[in-house]
């Protein structure tokens, strides 16, 4: 009796299970750390040995390449002084079909739309690393692989957190040197209290400058309150 061919849904499941042992493994050790590379190098490894070709086409008609600025606010270093870096990158985009190809009978395929997504300093660089990461991505994601350090969520998240985080120490920065210089300014002038209060409180509610969260607020009240009072002599 002949042996029945596998068919693609059949391989690819098989691929799948791969996954799983993988997986197995790694929770069941508990030690062990399993780096999406070698999840790679198993899916692949796979595949080769299941007749399986992955195919990635570009959409005619959607590769978009366009300019991406933004501001990154940054201190100075001498200075201290809060100030908007522009930078310039090359944004590449474009949908995509990931198909699978069953080699013994390649008529028989399965596609996957998708998509690619790539910015960096030049269009090659970015085209480059969006087929990398679609590449790598499309294969961890088709095959339900839980990943952790390089999910593209995971990562935006910790990103905005520590850029959070960056904006927070940096508004506190200059918040505690207005504290100092404010301070300062009232033990010789403590008659200027209500007045300095007033002004405060054009940047602040009610003058609770220490609630400041913007960094571009604190260094702006820093600013304006030196140019205004830092040459008012003691009456």
């Amino acid at each position: 009796m002949a042996e029945k061919k596998e068919n693609i849904y059949e391989k690819l499941a098989v691929v799948r299970k791969v996954v799983e042992v993988v997986e197995k493994d790694k929770s069941g050790y508990g030690y062990r750390y399993v780096s999406d590379e070698e999840l790679l190098s198993k899916i692949t490894k796979k595949m080769e040995q299941k007749h399986l070709s992955l195919i990635p086409k570009i959409v005619p008609g959607t590769l978009e390449v366009e300019q991406y600025t933004y501001k990154k606010t940054k201190l100075h270093q001498k200075t201290k002084d809060p100030y908007d870096e522009i930078n310039n990158e090359i944004l590449v985009s474009a949908d995509m079909v990931y198909v699978w190809i069953n080699n013994d009978d390649p008529t028989e395929t399965v596609e996957v739309p998708w998509i690619l997504v790539g910015q960096q300093g030049d269009a090659s660089q970015s085209f480059g690393s969006a087929l990398t990461y679609s590449y790598r991505y499309f294969l961890l994601k088709y095959f339900g692989v839980a990943t952790v350090n390089d999910d593209p969520d995971n990562w935006r998240s910790k990103q905005q957190a520590a850029e959070a985080e960056q904006e927070r120490l940096l508004c506190e920065e200059i918040v505690n040197e207005f504290d100092k210089v404010l301070r300062d300014y009232l033990e010789a002038n403590a008659a200027k209290k209500d007045d300095v209060l007033a002004f405060v409180s054009q940047y602040a509610k009610g003058g609770k400058y220490k609630t400041i969260s913007e960094p571009a607020v604190a260094a702006k009240l820093l600013k304006d309150f030196k140019e205004k009072y830092m040459e008012v002599k003691e009456d």
